[in-house]
C-alpha cells in the first residue's frame, strides 16, 4: 500500500509541476517511450500500452539510481497506468496548441533572461559558460543541461558567448529564422534583432558552425564573421577584427590545457611523452597572442622543447 502511494505521489507531483528535476526526468523518460503514438489509440492498443507502461514505470521506480522505492507490485498499478494513458492522449492534443497552460507541465522548464534598453547582463550557465546580453535582448536556457547536449535560444538582440569547452557535449544556440550555431567551446558574438534584415555572427576564438536544418553555411574560425540575409536566405563569410579575449587555464592538467589551446586556434598539438599531460597547469593568456608565443611560454615553464610545422598549424612539445 505504501509503494502504491509513493508511485501515485510521483505522478501527481509531475502533473502539478511540483516534481524535482530528477523526478521529472524519471516520468518523462518513461512517457517519451510512447511519444511517437501521435494519434488516438484503439482500446486494444491501450491495453497493450497499459501493460508496457506498467512494466516500464515499475522498472524505473525499482532502479536504485533513480529512486529509493525498492519494489512495486503490478496489480496495484492498473489504475495508475490507465490514468497515465489518459494523460498521454491529452498530451498529444496539447502539444498541438502551444498556448495551452498544461503544456508547461509536459516539457522541461526553461529560464528567461532579458535586458532593458540601457542595461547589460551576464548569465552564468550550469556548465560554466558565460553569456553577456547587450541592451534590449532576450535569452532562454535550461537550468540544467542534459548529458548529451547543451542548447539555448537567443530570441532577440545581441549577446557575447564564452562557452566552456566540452569535447563530448556540443553547445548549440538556436536563433530566429531556425538558424543555429554549434560549438564545443569558444567565444563569439551574435547580433539577431528581429527588426533587422540580417543576422551576424563574429568568432573571437575557436570554431563555430552556422546553418539551418537544410544545410551548414560554413564553419568559422577566429577573426571570421558570417552575415545571413533573412529575406534572400543567403550567407556571406568575411574577415573581421575581434576583441581580445582572456584564455584561462585553471583547475586542469597540461593535456587539457593544450587541447583547449588547439581548439581555440584551430591547430594540432602533440605532447610527448604522454604522461607529461598529467602535470598541473594554471596560466592566463590573451587571444591576441600568437599560438607559438603561448606554446613557447608553456614549454619554458616545464623545461620542454617544441617544434613548429612550416605552415604553423602543427606543434610538437617534447622532453
Amino acid at each position: 500500500m505504501e509503494d502504491k502511494k509513493l508511485a501515485e505521489d510521483l505522478l501527481k507531483k509531475y502533473l502539478e509541476a511540483k516534481a524535482t528535476p530528477q523526478e521529472i526526468e524519471q516520468v518523462e523518460n518513461w512517457y517519451n517511450t510512447y511519444e511517437e503514438n501521435n494519434k488516438v489509440l484503439s482500446q486494444s492498443r491501450k491495453a497493450v500500452i497499459e501493460r508496457l507502461m506498467l512494466t516500464n514505470l515499475q522498472a524505473q521506480i525499482q532502479a536504485p539510481a533513480r529512486s529509493n522505492i525498492s519494489f512495486i507490485r503490478s496489480n496495484s498499478f492498473l489504475q495508475l497506468a490507465a490514468s497515465v494513458i489518459l494523460v498521454c492522449s491529452i498530451g498529444l492534443v496539447l502539444w498541438k496548441n502551444p498556448k495551452h497552460p498544461q503544456q508547461q507541465k509536459l516539457t522541461a522548464p526553461s529560464l528567461l533572461a532579458s535586458t532593458r534598453a540601457n542595461e547589460k547582463k551576464t548569465i552564468r550557465l550550469a556548465d560554466g559558460s558565460e553569456i553577456t546580453l547587450s541592451p534590449s535582448s532576450r535569452l532562454s536556457y535550461p537550468a540544467k543541461f542534459t548529458a548529451a547536449k547543451r542548447e539555448i535560444s537567443l530570441e532577440e538582440g545581441e549577446a557575447f558567448f564564452k562557452i566552456a569547452h566540452e569535447e563530448k557535449r556540443p553547445f548549440t544556440v538556436q536563433l530566429p529564422g531556425k538558424i543555429y550555431t554549434k560549438v564545443l567551446g569558444t567565444s563569439f558574438t551574435i547580433r539577431a534583432f528581429k527588426a533587422s534584415n540580417s543576422l551576424n555572427i563574429l568568432v573571437n576564438t575557436g570554431k563555430v558552425a552556422v546553418g539551418n536544418k537544410n544545410q551548414v553555411f560554413g564553419t568559422l574560425i577566429k577573426g571570421q564573421q558570417i552575415t545571413y540575409d533573412k529575406n534572400k536566405e543567403t550567407a556571406i563569410i568575411s574577415q573581421a577584427p575581434v576583441a581580445d579575449i582572456r584564455i584561462v587555464f585553471e583547475g586542469m592538467n597540461l593535456q587539457q590545457a593544450l587541447q583547449k589551446l588547439a581548439y581555440i586556434y584551430s591547430i594540432k598539438i602533440d605532447l610527448s611523452p604522454a604522461h607529461l599531460g598529467d602535470l598541473g597547469c594554471t596560466a592566463t593568456f590573451h587571444s591576441k597572442q600568437k599560438p607559438e608565443e603561448i606554446i613557447s611560454i608553456i614549454s619554458s615553464l616545464y623545461n620542454l622543447k617544441y617544434e613548429i610545422s612550416p605552415d604553423h598549424k602543427s606543434f610538437k612539445i617534447y622532453k
